[in-house]
């Protein structure tokens, strides 16, 4: 009778102590060092208890027969959990991103009732640029849109195309404070003899950009 008494205080305790480290909100934010070994060690040291010579009712499965392999198999599936939170943490923590503006794109008059906006983020890899102009028609057989970049120098540089303007994500390697204009224009894929495929100049949106 003690001895169930004492197994059932130790499984409670056990119980409380594993229901406190998945409370604990710190836990799931960036797990401590070591914390998945000392939830293991406790179910394994709790398991040892006892002595399996113990005598067994006839007829009756022993509680701790299946109790001890399933508290086991719950402790490695919480360990593995961790391991894997700690690895998705550090991933997404790589490289974050800081909003530097939105700005509403101006149409040229040239594609007519077209519009859209784009959101400029700022990595240490680049910028990058979500656009979003739905009212831009479709471009294909050789036809498409290509977005650029103008720096305070004059300097003009591509940050990618695209056929039609709905969720587009561009990217430019160059530092936000050079930038000084955002440009979409109207393009046609060049022929092999072309010495390169530069800039139309027949702008459709564009908006200034501030650092």
């Amino acid at each position: 009778m003690n001895d169930s008494k004492n197994s059932d205080n130790l499984d409670g305790v056990l119980d409380a102590d594993i229901v406190a480290l998945l409370a604990d909100a710190s836990t799931w934010v960036e797990p401590p060092s070591g914390l998945s070994d000392r939830v293991v060690a406790a179910v394994c040291s709790e398991a040892a208890f006892g002595d399996d010579s113990d005598p067994v009712s006839l007829g009756a499965a022993p509680r701790r027969a299946w109790f001890r392999p399933a508290l086991i198999g719950a402790a490695a599936a919480i360990a593995f959990l961790f391991g894997g939170i700690i690895v998705l943490s550090a991933l997404s923590g790589a490289e974050i991103g800081t909003d530097a503006f939105s700005a509403e794109l101006t149409s040229t008059g040239l594609v007519s009732d077209v519009g859209g906006n784009i959101d400029v983020t700022s990595f240490d890899s680049g910028l990058r640029i979500d656009l979003d102009a739905p009212e831009l028609p479709r471009r294909d057989d050789g036809e498409f849109y290509a977005g650029w970049m103008r720096t305070a120098d004059g300097d003009l540089l591509p940050v990618g195309t695209f056929h039609e303007g709905s969720n587009v994500t561009l990217w430019a390697g160059v530092e936000l404070d050079r930038i000084e204009l955002f440009m979409i224009t109207l393009e046609e894929a060049v022929g092999g003899n072309d010495s390169g495929q530069g800039s139309s100049d027949e702008v459709v949106l564009r908006t200034a950009i501030r650092s």
